[in-house]
C-alpha cells in the first residue's frame, strides 16, 4: 500500500511542474492583437498599410497622412486597416484603388489578396 502515495504524490509534482504560469499572463485589458505593416507603390502612388495580422469579419478602412505610424499601429491593434497616404491631394486616387481591391480587381489584388472582403470604402 506504500505504493499508492507515492504514485499520487508523483502524479500531483508533475501536474504542478506543468501547470502553465497564470502570474506572467498578460491581463484582457492589455492584450493587443499583433498587428503587420506593408508598403505598396502604384506609378507615383505610394502608400504605407498597418492592419491587424489576421482578417476576420468586415474592417473600418481609415486614411491618414503619412508620419502618424504610431496612431496607425493604435487603430489596426483596434482592428482597423489603416491607409498612410503621403499627398493629400492623390487621396481620391488611394481611395479608387482600395475601391478596386474590395472587388478583388485592380493593381493591389495580387499584393493585398486577403484583405478583399474584409473591408469597405465608404462613400465621400
Amino acid at each position: 500500500m506504500a505504493i499508492v502515495p507515492r504514485v499520487l504524490g508523483a502524479v500531483v509534482l508533475a501536474l504542478v511542474l506543468t501547470a502553465p504560469n497564470t502570474a506572467a499572463t498578460t491581463p484582457v485589458r492589455e492584450h493587443r492583437p499583433a498587428v503587420m505593416r506593408m508598403e505598396y507603390a502604384v506609378g507615383d502612388l505610394n502608400a504605407v498599410v498597418h492592419s491587424p495580422r489576421t482578417l476576420v469579419g468586415t474592417r473600418p478602412l481609415v486614411f491618414h497622412l503619412r508620419g502618424d505610424d504610431h496612431r496607425a499601429q493604435s487603430l489596426a491593434q483596434q482592428g482597423a486597416i489603416v491607409v498612410l497616404v503621403g499627398d493629400p491631394a492623390v487621396l481620391s486616387r488611394h481611395v479608387e484603388l482600395w475601391r478596386e481591391l474590395s472587388g478583388a480587381e485592380g493593381p493591389l489584388a495580387e499584393r493585398f489578396r486577403g484583405f478583399a472582403g474584409h473591408f469597405s470604402v465608404a462613400e465621400p
